[in-house]
């Protein structure tokens, strides 16, 4: 009976020490601050943003027609772009990923450390925008783009053409070594190029239109076109043109095509202020024309020296380095890749194109 006592009296005591733990908790107080989410882990893409509060899905997700943001009409052009179509997001080992697919800009963009994507997506609707987490198709960024000198001597130049930020994020050239220098013009100046790919790589078209990067050489007169400091493409920079729309036109848009079955898309270009409805194609006072032709002279000269190959690189690799004296003549092959890799034959920047080009020749020509 003693020990039956006891037993009770440790059960009642215990259910009082709970439930004066419990009557002291009271109600439950107000959620704490959001803790840091921690280490995603190496080779993740994540966006803390998340959702915005109030995103209404529907205005894209519509079961019937999405007459906002056109979200699958803006899709259905961009299936025709170079961006969707070119197969550059194979180019995704971690040194390329930052420009040629979505998975590697937004690690940049995010100032993560960009890793490789063996399964990776072209640049598409997610690089440029964040609709989830901005409830809108504002673009990711417009901040101005610092573009690297490709010539020795030259400093790196800002890009500031608005909404054409985004767009240079990526058309902007990559480095270049050794690069080409304007005061090495003695005969015993020797540049020792080892790389087949000697210049600063495809994505020039940002300094092309700014007039900035080409190798400028003594006693010449370099200048710009209009578009260079035109009010109207400082303010929207690449889209003005590329990404104008019009009826029964395939080309512009989210495509981005200056060109298509249907002919040339010229809205853009004959806007007020621009060309205001004169233009009426793109090789205007046969300016495209002009530079093939100027492209093609050149590119004979750089093969009869062999400098460069048939197939248009350059003859040069680590076991047969190619060594050109004086130095500063290595500055017209520069120009080449410059004005060729610009794509557009003078059409950004009709007069540095030319310019360019045209003093290339002569210095290969005299020398």
């Amino acid at each position: 009976m003693k020990k039956l006592k006891n037993v009770l009296k440790l059960l009642v005591g215990g259910f009082l020490l709970v439930g004066m733990f419990v009557a002291c908790e009271g109600p439950e107080g107000p959620q704490g601050p959001q803790g840091d989410p921690g280490d995603p882990g190496p080779g993740s893409v994540v966006n803390w943003e998340g959702y915005k509060e109030g995103i209404k899905c529907a205005d894209c997700h519509n079961p019937d027609v999405d007459t906002v943001y056109y979200v699958w009409g803006r899709r259905t052009q961009w299936l025709t772009s170079k961006h969707a179509a070119g197969g550059a997001y194979f180019e995704n080992s971690s040194t390329c990923a930052p420009c040629h697919t979505t998975e590697g800009f937004i690690q940049s963009y995010l100032g993560q450390t960009v890793t490789d994507h063996a399964i990776s997506s072209p640049i598409g609707c997610f690089a440029c925008h964040s609709p989830h987490s901005r409830a809108d198709f504002s673009l990711r960024t417009t901040d101005p783009v610092t573009m690297l000198a490709g010539v020795e001597g030259e400093s790196d130049f800002v890009f500031d053409y608005g909404k054409g930020n985004l767009c240079s994020s990526c058309h902007k050239p990559r480095s270049i070594s050794p690069k080409p220098d304007p005061t090495k013009t003695a005969d015993t100046d020797t540049i020792t190029i080892t790389s087949s790919r000697w210049y600063q790589h495809y994505g020039v078209q940002g300094l092309m239109l700014a007039g900035s990067n080409g190798f400028e050489f003594d006693g010449y007169t370099y200048s710009n076109s209009f578009h260079t400091n035109s009010d109207v493409i400082k303010d929207e920079g690449c889209v003005i043109c590329h990404m104008a729309e019009e009826a029964r036109n395939p080309a512009g848009g989210h495509t981005m095509w200056l060109e298509s079955e249907e002919g040339e898309l010229l809205t853009g270009c004959n806007l007020t202020g621009c060309h205001g409805g004169n233009l009426e194609e793109l090789d205007y006072e046969g300016v495209q024309t002009e530079i093939h032709g100027l492209l093609d002279s050149l590119h004979t000269l750089l093969l009869d020296r062999e400098w460069i190959t048939a197939s248009g690189s350059v003859n040069a690799s680590s076991s047969n380095p190619l060594k050109i004296a004086p130095a500063y003549l290595s500055g017209a092959m520069y120009n080449y890749y410059f004005v060729e890799h610009d794509l557009s034959f003078g059409v950004h920047n009709t007069r540095y194109a030319r310019q360019l080009l045209e003093s290339a020749i002569e210095v290969l020509t005299i020398e």
